[in-house]
């Protein structure tokens, strides 16, 4: 009995040492067509993040090809749901082998529970992915600022010339969502940029009509 309480305490021991928590979570990327979302997934290492399927024939597949944290799978209505227990901190990008022309990428930013990474720290503006992506002929578009700031969102053609200001002045902190309404627009890839000043990010949006 003594041996095991001794065993027993060595390594809940080696558990604190290393870091190493039994309270993981789970974070769900639902996969689209053309698109993961939410294609920013913020969570801490040890965490699970779990693909799930609701339509068409995708792959999730990590930019690195060495390490751990590596991976390639199908994701389809064969196939429909992928675990994956992320070991390492940092920015872990992934993408569609089919579809990485269209922009479909996600990113995985993997922090220790209860510390900063000083290399990625939090953002404190952050522009979302639009839903729904493809989208005919509305879409919405999120945004989240933590103090007031003079914003601008603008959509941009693939040519990188304007097409509507949906944003313009002073905004407090807080979440927004604005409609998008591209009915008199052509079919094709757009971009979406939210500004504030120093802070600046572009998304990419498809209109299928």
């Amino acid at each position: 009995m003594v041996k095991f309480k001794t065993l027993l305490f060595l390594f809940f021991l080696f558990v604190s040492i290393s870091g190493l928590s039994f309270a993981q979570t789970s974070h769900v990327v639902e996969v689209r067509n053309f698109v993961f979302v939410p294609e920013t997934l913020s969570i801490a290492v040890g965490d699970t993040v779990v693909w799930q399927w609701i339509e068409g024939a995708h792959t999730t597949t990590s930019d690195s090809t060495t390490g751990q944290n590596v991976w390639d799978e199908l994701i389809d209505a064969s196939h429909q749901v992928f675990r994956f227990v992320i070991t390492a901190p940092g920015n872990h990008g992934y993408y569609c082998i089919p579809h990485q022309g269209l922009g479909m990428v996600g990113t995985i930013v993997a922090t220790v529970s209860g510390v900063e990474d000083e290399n990625n720290p939090p953002e404190k503006f952050q522009l979302s992915q639009n839903y729904p992506n493809p989208f005919n002929p509305s879409t919405t578009i999120k945004y989240r600022l933590t103090k007031p700031a003079k914003v601008t969102l603008k959509v941009y053609n693939l040519l990188g010339k304007e097409v509507v200001k949906l944003v313009s002045g002073d905004k407090n902190a807080g979440t927004y969502e604005v409609e998008f309404n591209a009915s008199a627009l052509p079919s094709g890839i757009y971009f979406y940029e939210l500004k504030t000043g120093s802070f600046a990010q572009t998304k990419k949006m498809i209109l299928m009509k």
